[in-house]
């Protein structure tokens, strides 16, 4: 068989698995809550693999690795250690409490639970439309995707890669649509057990550079002596140990609060099942963050310097046959459609009962029919997020911001967890934290999220401004702030509020 017809029969069975598991999950979404979080019946192995395929994006599997590659150990240091630590911790402290009081006050999304948490209103509508933030990593996914089958079926017209964003968009929106969380629990699942293999196939891809000759660092070192460094000055985004060690841990543990991530153990049917969720997870995350060491092996191999987003497809194609190629190249298309559907479920739910359902009360009488108003408008909602996402997508691929797609989805990605991150923390750990305290440090969070940005314009040469071209830095400034305020504002209360 050619590589081309390979290629195409490989992606008929995924799609017509896809469109099975599709009308099972139409069978059983019967209303907005089972299509938001499935009908908590689903096996928390199974949930946990879901929320590691989500978790880990085509840019863990694609576009970290050729971050690696070009800025060396400081990058996987960061991207891989550092952040995948603080993501554990984040999962680990998070996860239980916040399904336990998701439970109590049936929230369906983590804008509905902050509203519901700070009897706020106007929380729950700021939250609900800073998600929309999470437009510039499903751009992000749309152009990984593209490249990767663009690189796989052989094309030699960039220009084809539109098209190819297209065809993706349309099939995930479609079946996310259609069949809510009970289709996209099942598919993440099965979308992870590929990743796994896969992820085994390119981590011991690169092994004989640690078993013969000088090994890999030698060859690094070689190159350029930067590379095998635990900071990198002469990259964007990892001069230093704060930029490495600090803001990439902070970021970790922050990142967990995004609405696909931390309310994926809404899911679960009680805290029994929290463990295994969460250990299901963890192993499974392991093995994916360790992909990142492509881009060392890659930095060897590869004749000369690829673009970011460009590395690992180029690598594939030089290191395997066409059968491993094609194998591979579907791991990595299920690394990023099944965030991609994380992401979509979670707008599509927000737009229902956030957005719709905050300005639209529901009243006795009109319950039944509102919630499936409701429902349609978060589903017509998205289809209109699509045609903007698609717009975004060719625009990125013909620009991409910093080098990179990445750095344009992290700018808006960090930050909804800078803001997402306080009230979430101290909704579960700080019971005295009021409501208007909790508002001022979202401000804060969100204010100087931006403001080293902009006094960069003014003083770009202050020691810690000039890193602000990093959106860890953004993040870091931000959450600090808001805690700060936070903080400030317990220290003053009487000690009667306190208590």
């Amino acid at each position: 068989m050619s590589h081309t017809a390979l290629v195409w029969s490989a992606l008929i069975v995924y799609v017509v698995i896809t469109f099975a598991l599709t009308i099972r999950g139409m069978r059983r979404t019967k209303d907005l809550a089972s299509f938001a979080v499935g009908n908590r019946d689903i096996a928390p192995g199974w949930v946990g693999l879901s929320l590691t395929a989500q978790l880990t994006s085509v840019a863990t599997f694609v576009v970290n690795p050729g971050l690696v590659y070009h800025y060396g150990l400081s990058a996987l240091l960061g991207l891989g250690f550092a952040a995948g630590m603080g993501i554990i911790a984040g999962l680990c402290l998070l996860s239980g409490p916040f399904r336990t009081v998701g439970d109590k006050v049936k929230a369906l999304t983590i804008p509905q639970w902050i509203g519901s948490r700070y009897d706020s209103k106007g929380l729950r509508l700021f939250f609900a439309v800073i998600s929309l933030s999470l437009i510039s990593f499903i751009v992000l996914i749309a152009v990984a995707i593209a490249l990767t089958l663009f690189s796989l079926l052989q094309m030699t017209d960039i220009n084809q890669t539109t098209w190819l964003v297209v065809g993706v968009m349309a099939f995930v929106f479609s079946y996310t649509l259609l069949g809510g969380a009970n289709t996209s629990t099942y598919t993440n699942a099965i979308q992870a057990i590929v990743m796994l293999i896969v992820g085994l196939i390119l981590i011991f891809s690169g092994y004989e550079h640690f078993t013969s000759g000088e090994g890999l660092f030698a060859k690094l070192a070689a190159i350029d002596p930067g590379l095998t460094a635990m900071t990198n000055a002469g990259s964007p985004f990892f001069r230093n140990f704060l930029e490495v060690f600090f803001c990439n841990f902070l970021v970790g543990l922050a990142i967990v609060c995004q609405p696909h991530i931390l309310g994926k153990s809404l899911l679960l049917k009680d805290e029994s099942q929290i463990k295994t969720y969460l250990a299901t997870a963890i192993i499974a995350g392991t093995v994916f963050v360790s992909v990142m060491l492509v881009g060392l092996y890659a930095r060897v191999t590869l004749p000369q310097l690829t673009a970011v987003d460009r590395v690992v497809p180029t690598y594939i194609a030089m290191n395997f046959g066409s059968a491993t190629q094609v194998l591979i190249s579907i791991g990595l298309l299920c690394a990023g459609i099944s965030t991609l559907e994380g992401l979509l479920l979670a707008l599509s739910a927000i737009f229902s009962s956030d957005i719709y359902l905050t300005l639209k009360p529901l009243s006795a009488e009109n319950r039944d029919a509102e919630l499936k108003k409701a429902l349609t408008f978060g589903r017509v909602a998205l289809v209109i997020v699509g045609f903007i996402c698609i717009g975004l997508s060719v625009w990125q691929l013909n620009n991409p911001t910093g080098g990179s797609v990445a750095i344009f989805a992290q700018y808006g990605v960090y930050l909804l967890f800078t803001a997402t991150f306080l009230p979430i923390a101290c909704g579960l750990f700080l019971p005295a934290v009021t409501r208007e305290l909790i508002t001022k440090g979202v401000i804060a969070s969100t204010v100087f999220y931006f403001l080293p940005a902009l006094l960069f314009k003014v003083a770009p040469t202050l020691p810690i401004i000039s890193m602000s071209n990093n959106p860890a830095i953004l993040a870091t400034f931000g959450i600090l702030a808001g805690w700060l305020v936070v903080g400030g504002g317990l220290a003053l209360q009487p000690k009667a509020a306190k208590e």
